[in-house]
């Protein structure tokens, strides 16, 4: 029996919402698709790597901990048939291991350097046979001529076949002209991971090893895909397909499940999936949509007492600048990815609310901007002057507003100051945000 390392409380167990370390994402810079992208990879680059397989920890302990049953602590749910089996310690039985994204392109050799090949936040527990049947077919939508892999009803989710697309896989000829549709339970799971897979690889050398990394490109472009398949390790590999991954994060966003296995991923490895804390940074680094709506109530005007703002956010407040409040995500309530980001306020309590119709008034310490029938979406702690809602697990923006589509709804946070300001005024607020929302 192989023996875990003693990782203390790194060993942990599926929990309820997802264990952000304090600041991790600090410093991250959303304001541009590049910007994003590069302040991300810093934060996700060089992680602990684990081999493959080994007399000691390996991506065997890590990811029957990582897949679980979580209703069966004995047993693990496979990524595509859906099935809880009993856990079998190491080596290829009923289910062996599935890179989501194939190690044919791109980095098919495994050693102590290749760092993608034993990255768990792309690797998942698979029944043996469905595994194979994948082998290393892209990611796309199938068609009518398509075969099907049905999957096992486990924990209310899968179970069901013969009508397309159901619950189940369906594949498709072979190589990178093949197609591999995974059931809609868990395709956002693989499009994440290889959305992941993109940003942590983008060539250059390991931070602390010094080995070095291949450049790993999502693409929808089948001819770059094939030509990945060489049977050597490459610089720079590409895999797909795009355009259907990125649809298939907003058709599964994610749920308690993948949060925890994140947790337990990050456990071992010390980084992160960003796209599973934040799947709103998906439409900033991928679609280039790195905010959504319009600011509008800034107080550079009519402040309450003579405190107007210069910089884009509030009245000013006891620190001497003004709240501001922004948007980023995908505003449909179907595929709602909408967050809203107060910064710029004292480390003190946060109430993020919405409105049906602008308004201007003095209010506080600022000017209340969001008004008509209004709904207290959250309340929040500021850590470092910012916040947001909703953080991992909570309700959407869209489904805590009763929104309906299309329609306009106004955004604000109000929050404590840290001193009096304007006496004996205790409170301030942010700017108002605008979102228009579609079906």
């Amino acid at each position: 029996m192989k023996s875990l390392l003693p990782l203390g409380l790194f060993l942990c167990t599926p929990s309820a919402a997802a264990q952000v370390p304090p600041n991790y994402y600090t410093g991250i810079d959303a304001s541009t698709p590049l910007t994003l992208r590069t302040s991300l990879h810093g934060v996700i680059d060089d992680h602990v790597r684990f081999p493959y397989t080994s007399g000691s920890t390996d991506t065997w302990n890590i990811l029957e901990l990582a897949d679980q049953d979580p209703a069966n602590a004995a047993n693990i749910v496979d990524l595509y048939k859906n099935q809880s089996l009993p856990k079998q310690g190491g080596g290829v039985g009923i289910y062996d291991r599935e890179h989501t994204w194939p190690n044919s392109y791109g980095y098919p050799n495994d050693g102590t350097t290749n760092y993608p090949y034993t990255d768990c936040h792309a690797l998942f527990l698979c029944d043996s046979g469905y595994n194979s049947s994948r082998n290393n077919l892209p990611y796309r939508f199938c068609s009518s001529g398509c075969s099907e892999r049905t999957t096992v009803l486990t924990n209310g989710e899968g179970g069901g076949s013969g009508l397309y697309p159901g619950n189940s896989n369906w594949r498709s000829g072979s190589g990178s002209s093949g197609s591999w549709e995974t059931w809609r339970g868990r395709r956002g799971d693989v499009a994440r991971a290889l959305l992941y897979l993109d940003v942590r690889y983008e060539g250059g050398t390991h931070g602390t090893t010094g080995v070095a990394e291949p450049n790993l490109i999502l693409t929808d472009d089948e001819a770059l895909i094939a030509a990945s398949n060489t049977g050597s390790n490459l610089p720079v590999a590409y895999m797909g397909i795009r355009s259907v991954l990125l649809q298939w994060h907003l058709e599964d966003l994610p749920d308690s499940k993948e949060r925890d296995r994140n947790d337990v991923v990050a456990s071992f490895q010390t980084n992160r999936n960003p796209f599973i804390d934040h799947p709103e940074w998906v439409e900033c680094v991928f679609v280039g949509t790195c905010s959504v709506g319009t600011g509008y109530c800034y107080g550079n005007v009519g402040c309450p007492c003579g405190n107007d703002s210069v910089g884009g956010g509030g009245c000013l407040n006891s620190l001497g600048v003004g709240g501001t409040l922004s948007a980023m995500g995908r505003a449909s309530i179907t595929t709602d990815t909408v967050v809203l980001t107060g910064r710029q306020m004292p480390n003190s309590s946060a109430l993020y609310f919405q409105g049906t119709t602008q308004t201007l008034a003095t209010f506080g310490d600022g000017l209340r901007c969001a008004a008509g029938a209004v709904i207290r979406l959250g309340t929040k702690s500021n850590f470092a002057g910012a916040s947001q809602y909703p953080e991992a697990g909570e309700a959407s923006i869209s489904s805590r507003g009763q929104v309906l589509a299309p329609g306009t709804r106004y955004y604000q946070c109000w929050y404590r100051n840290a001193a009096t300001y304007c006496s004996p005024s205790t409170f301030n607020l942010t700017n108002g945000w605008q979102v228009d929302w579609q079906a």
